[in-house]
């Protein structure tokens, strides 16, 4: 029976601990509030903003690896990875793909190609070229863009 008193008196006193902080809290949100001006509520109302935009960070952070697959399903949050990260892949590496993936994905979890092979067909030639290529070849082929240009100033500097 004395256990059961002294830990009801444990709690207690814990439970009492508990309300005395939250007291000073309270009365310190108080005085921050009634003078916004102060440096140290300017202190407080700076570092609650940072810490915001720190978990704002973290929680795109996670679920873009979540989209992406480069966390692993089975991994959850709670628990430490399983094994240390390898020094010999850098952080910002694709992960290999896995089973039933077909390499590196984007934000919403569709892989691309590195350069589109889709065949399109020029307007102004009619010749057939990959859509990867296309922006390139219209501007040699209509005469337009940086290299176009580059080669009409030269053509008029041999004029001249």
């Amino acid at each position: 029976m004395s256990r059961r008193v002294a830990s009801a008196n444990a709690a207690r006193t814990e439970e009492e601990l508990l309300r005395h902080h939250l007291a000073i809290l309270r009365s310190f949100t108080g005085l921050l509030a009634q003078n916004e001006s102060s440096v140290a509520s300017q202190t407080v109302a700076a570092f609650a903003e940072l810490l915001d935009d720190c978990v704002l960070d973290l929680a795109q952070e996670v679920h873009r690896e979540a989209r992406t697959g480069a966390l692993p399903p089975s991994e959850s949050l709670d628990a430490a990875p399983a094994a240390p990260p390898d020094s010999a892949h850098p952080q910002h590496a694709h992960p290999p793909p896995r089973p039933g993936c077909r390499g590196p994905v984007d934000v919403f979890g569709q892989s691309h190609p590195a350069k589109a092979t889709d065949v399109v067909s020029c307007r102004n030639c009619g010749r057939h070229v990959q859509a990867g290529s296309f922006a390139p070849h219209l501007e040699k082929c209509m005469g337009k863009g940086r290299a176009a240009a580059r080669a009409a100033s030269r053509r008029m500097a041999g004029q001249s």
